[in-house]
């Protein structure tokens, strides 16, 4: 719910910036492993825009899976069901380089 609640706030005061009268749509990323629901997140979300100008905006949410690179052997790859061992030569040694992001891409207003 912080999250959402901050997402919101974010949107709300970028587009008072512009001058815009109301949000229509919030564009977000969010990896993996930020633990987000989809469902419960956009019910959040709309449940805080209620009585601002981001009442009955819509939310898409982009959830970015997990990635690793193998420090042994350079491999990229996606992290599938938790499972932190590179596909290729079986090491654990492995560095995440993606699904923990978490920003606001955009913003659609009139």
């Amino acid at each position: 719910m912080g999250i959402a609640r901050s997402v919101l706030d974010i949107a709300i005061a970028a587009a008072e910036r512009e001058g815009a009268q109301r949000i229509t749509k919030v564009n977000m990323v969010a990896g993996e492993l930020r633990g987000i629901v989809p469902l419960q997140f956009t019910f959040c979300f709309s449940l805080m825009a209620e009585n601002t100008i981001a009442s009955g905006a819509q939310l898409n949410l982009e959830i970015t899976p997990v990635r690793g690179i193998c420090r042994r052997c350079e491999e990229s790859f996606i992290v599938e069901d938790y499972r932190y061992i590179c596909p290729k030569c079986q090491s654990g040694d492995i560095e995440i380089v993606g699904g923990t992001e978490l920003r606001l891409r955009d913003i659609e207003v009139e």
